[in-house]
């Protein structure tokens, strides 16, 4: 059947029309939005897996567009609508719908790093692994240079020893990923940031914040495994209730400067306000970053009697404890025993 002149005029004026919404919507821009200003430079997130109408939404969030729809109808027509990819991008509000699709379909996502710092890490240690990982923008001194620049918390004490590290314990064991463009200032904040948090959410007075994260700096370097954690947690308290020395090990090697498990007879007698040999009560600063699991079991120990404890088992680090001197002498003897055969366990047999 021949198409009528009529037909045909109608068919290219709908074209027309659908061609000309197109190309507006295309160009429309969400300069409108109220949540961020024409031309100013926003990062977004696109996540694996949006679908086009999800990544209008996050557009319309956060605040490059002023409305989804615009960017959904054009994506229904545009074959880029399937070629987004996941990422970070810096983007502007107000951007047309054209100049949105060809940044997310190009891959100009902002590059990121994966940083993991494990638990137990004084400053030092921390700011050598964030230096080492891989992609880290940052060098070891320029990190060093940029946490004098880092605000401490409220609750951390204005007067320390003039040796003391202020942002020990603060530098937060977790696993980030950071932009590859984030300052090194701003990261170090996150990180003590994190460790606010993490005391804040543990129903904790500001008066308490400090004690108890170098509580859980002892306990994060004292204990293996994690169950015990806060068995041995009722132990320091215990302890500092009643005025007695902790003694604990990992205080004598912070005061040294080394690293390492084992300490001598003689290296207890160093001279160190952190050396709880020595001296009565807590060191005056954490000795090492805590995860959250050791602050929390510093903030909630267990009720138990106990008042020492020593391992009892070479291999896993699990430890005997003892309500008295007596059952700890007897318990020291048998780890001696482990000890120099470098293998065993008296665990099931402890006093």
């Amino acid at each position: 059947m021949a198409v009528s002149t009529a037909s045909k005029m109608f068919a290219l004026v709908v074209f027309s029309v659908i061609a000309g919404v197109l190309f507006v919507l295309m160009r429309y821009d969400g300069s409108g939005s109220a949540a961020a200003e024409q031309g100013e430079l926003i990062t977004v997130e696109i996540p694996e897996g949006a679908a086009a109408d999800q990544v209008g939404e996050i557009l319309v969030d956060a605040g490059v567009l002023d409305s989804a729809l615009t960017f959904q109808a054009v994506t229904r027509v545009d074959e880029r609508a399937s070629q987004i990819q996941p990422g970070t991008y810096e983007l502007r509000a107000g951007m047309d719908t054209g100049e949105i699709l060809d940044r997310l379909t190009e891959s100009r996502a902002v590059p990121v790093f994966n940083l993991t710092i494990p638990e137990g890490l004084t400053v030092e240690q921390t700011l050598e692994r964030i230096a080492d990982a891989e992609d880290s923008p940052f060098d070891a001194e320029e990190l060093r240079e940029a946490l004098a620049g880092v605000a401490l918390p409220a609750w951390v004490p204005a007067e320390l020893p003039d040796d003391a590290e202020p942002f020990e314990g603060l530098l937060s064991p977790n696993t980030y990923e950071f932009r590859a463009d984030i300052t090194a200032q701003d990261l170090l904040n996150e990180l003590v940031s994190q460790t606010d948090s993490h005391l804040q959410t543990v129903g904790l007075n500001e008066d308490e914040m400090y004690d108890t994260l170098i509580i859980a700096s002892l306990i994060e370097r004292e204990v293996r495994v994690t169950d015990e954690q806060r068995t041995v947690s009722s132990v320091i308290h215990n302890r500092l209730a009643e005025d007695q020395r902790l003694q604990i090990d990992a205080t004598v090697l912070y005061a040294k400067g080394e690293a390492g498990t084992r300490v001598l007879t003689s290296d207890t007698d160093v001279d160190s306000p952190w050396n709880t040999y020595e001296n009565t009560g807590l060191p005056p600063t954490p000795i090492a970053a805590p995860g959250r699991a050791a602050i929390e079991a510093a903030a909630d120990p267990a009720d138990t009697e106990f008042m020492f404890y020593v391992v009892c088992d070479f291999d896993t680090g699990q430890h005997a404890f003892a309500r008295n001197f007596d059952q700890h002498q007897q318990n020291q003897a048998r780890y001696r025993e482990i000890r120099d055969a470098q293998a065993g366990s008296y665990c099931d047999d402890a006093a």
